[in-house]
């Protein structure tokens, strides 16, 4: 796998947690209001990246 192939895995599966963080399922409490603000903040800047990631591959 190339490296950026691997950043692009590495930042979808960073989206993938985060995700779960939030959700629902199989979480162990609830995340603050503020832990939740940060969380997305964080996952915004990762799909930011990602996308950045992705247009390297198709340019």
């Amino acid at each position: 796998m190339n490296d950026t192939v691997k950043q692009l895995d590495e930042q979808l599966n960073a989206l993938k947690k985060g995700l779960f963080l939030m959700s629902p399922r199989d979480r162990v409490r609830a995340l603050s209001a503020h832990e939740t603000d940060d969380l997305i903040h964080e996952l915004q800047d990762i799909a930011d990246k990602a996308l950045k990631t992705l247009e390297g591959l198709t340019s």
